[in-house]
């Protein structure tokens, strides 16, 4: 769901790609390697910078929402009922409300300047122009991405990210620092005077992989997620080699220095799976992958379209306080905390995972409206200009979608596998073919984060979702799809 150029034109950008041909010399070579490491190094620094000061955020907004396990016969409707008579649940959304609403106008303010209208928004579909730019300027020389902002723009996309995820709005922040990783490998090759539009790409691409690898701690899914949005169903080979050791400093980086925690935990699978297995498997890619694909692109459309007319001083207020109003309209139904529909989702996806939590997320209609709401809010945060991006938002709705039916079929006592995890998995792999359409790289991601043994559900449920996607055509470009319907 990225913007920026169409297939036809990333496609184009590959078979005009000529770096097959470069033959570097050993000097070359390590000049290449250590503007490389340097370019990691630095996106790595921004990127941790972002990720604590969204965590830092997320933890004073949500931690007063924090219920511990209730006691036999409570349900966590009756915890939060028992929690909101002491008042202080009037407080905590108060403050909720306030830091959500001060976040949106404050970006409000800050792209009434000039120099920050370009921050609005993930920014990944600008930063995917200027790397397919490169290809029409192919002569050495001073490149005209050398005339535009790239460490400066790098740091406001660092603010606005903060501002819109790091204060409560719905959405992931891998996109977003998807240009900050852009924007740094520019600007090393600009500082350093690089001549070569082929070395350009290289540290461009480079300080994609490394930004994502910050996140999400799997070098070869960066490596790979940053060749699948460049270059979509193209692999160069010469700048995703030169991506994976970006991958690897940034990787080497979050566990030597910051002891990184994984986003997910699981007991492993058993390497054999049985057929039933893999029918349940099929069904949650049927499932997850048309309503992930049409229905959350179709929300987001909406969204975007409704909050177009506010001016753009209040539409970021605007858009993340009807989400917070969601939030709160199902915290006051269900007792489901806010944080489940706010902010990232990562926590939600490990309680469904392992079982843990409040109570209602062992419950598959609580599940569905999970993901239903989740698609709002992220919607209403992204169509008010947030500088968020959909990817987490599509684990969570995948994920969740795939807890769901387990625990469907678990009450009908049909589930053949007693682990909600392998349906998780399944729906989460799912979902970031259909959404963001990656499936190498979410085949990958599965693999270094859950686990080998999880690699064969993750591969029957990314094969049959993009045959579906390519079917209903999900992946059709905008103005196609449109003229065709």
């Amino acid at each position: 769901m990225a913007g920026g150029p169409s297939a036809e034109i990333k496609r184009g950008s590959a078979t005009r790609d000529q770096s097959h041909l470069v033959q570097e010399s050993w000097g070359h070579l390590l000049r290449n390697f250590l503007i490389v490491a340097l370019v990691a190094a630095s996106v790595w620094v921004l990127v941790s910078g972002v990720r604590f000061s969204i965590g830092y955020g997320s933890h004073f907004i949500f931690s007063p929402f924090e219920v511990e396990e209730p006691a036999a016969g409570h349900t966590g409707q009756k915890a939060a009922e028992a929690e909101a008579e002491d008042g202080d649940m009037t407080t905590a959304w108060l403050i909720l409300f306030g830091v959500l609403v001060g976040g949106g106008l404050l970006r409000g303010l800050l792209i009434q300047l000039p120099s920050w209208r370009s921050s609005e928004g993930d920014g990944m579909g600008t930063s995917l122009e200027h790397f397919h730019a490169t290809y029409d300027h192919p002569e050495e020389g001073h490149q005209p991405r050398y005339d535009q902002s790239d460490f400066a723009q790098a740091g406001r996309r660092a603010v606005m990210t903060t501002l819109t995820v790091g204060t409560g709005g719905s959405g992931g922040i891998e996109a977003p620092v998807v240009p900050i990783g852009e924007c740094i490998g520019a600007g090393w090759s600009r500082l350093l005077k690089v001549p070569n539009p082929d070395d350009l790409r290289i540290f461009q691409m480079a300080g994609i992989a490394a930004a994502v690898v910050t996140l999400l701690d799997a070098p070869f899914t960066a490596a790979l997620f940053a060749a699948e949005v460049i270059y979509t169903d193209r692999v160069l080979y010469r700048t995703l080699m030169y991506s994976l050791v970006a991958a690897l400093v940034a990787y080497a980086l979050n566990n030597h220095f910051l002891d990184f925690q994984p986003l997910f935990t699981t007991e492993g699978h058993s390497h054999a799976y049985n057929l039933f297995e893999y029918a349940e498997i099929a069904a949650v890619a049927l499932i997850c992958s048309a309503p992930a694909g049409l229905g959350v692109g179709w929300v987001f459309r909406i969204t975007k379209t409704a909050l177009k007319p506010i001016p753009s001083l209040f539409r970021g207020a605007v858009g993340v306080g009807l989400a917070g109003l969601l939030a709160l309209g199902v915290w006051s139904w269900l007792g489901i905390e806010p944080f489940h529909i706010l902010g990232v989702g990562e926590e939600t996806i490990a309680m469904v995972m392992g079982g843990e939590g409040n109570a209602l997320l062992q419950v598959w209609w609580v599940l569905f409206l999970l993901v239903a709401t989740k698609a709002v809010a992220t919607g209403l945060t992204l169509g008010s200009g947030g500088s968020a991006g959909a990817l987490v938002p599509a684990m969570f709705m995948g994920g969740l979608m795939g807890g769901g039916v387990y625990h469907l079929l678990n009450s009908l006592g049909y589930a053949s596998s007693g682990d909600p995890a392998l349906y998780v998995v399944a729906g989460l792999a799912s979902a970031l073919v259909a959404v963001v359409q990656v499936p190498l790289a979410a085949i990958a991601f599965v693999m270094e984060v859950f686990g080998a043994t999880f690699g064969p559900p993750a591969i029957v449920s990314c094969v049959l979702t993009y045959m579906i996607a390519k079917r209903l055509r999900l992946y059709a470009e905008p103005k196609k799809r449109k003229a065709e319907e």
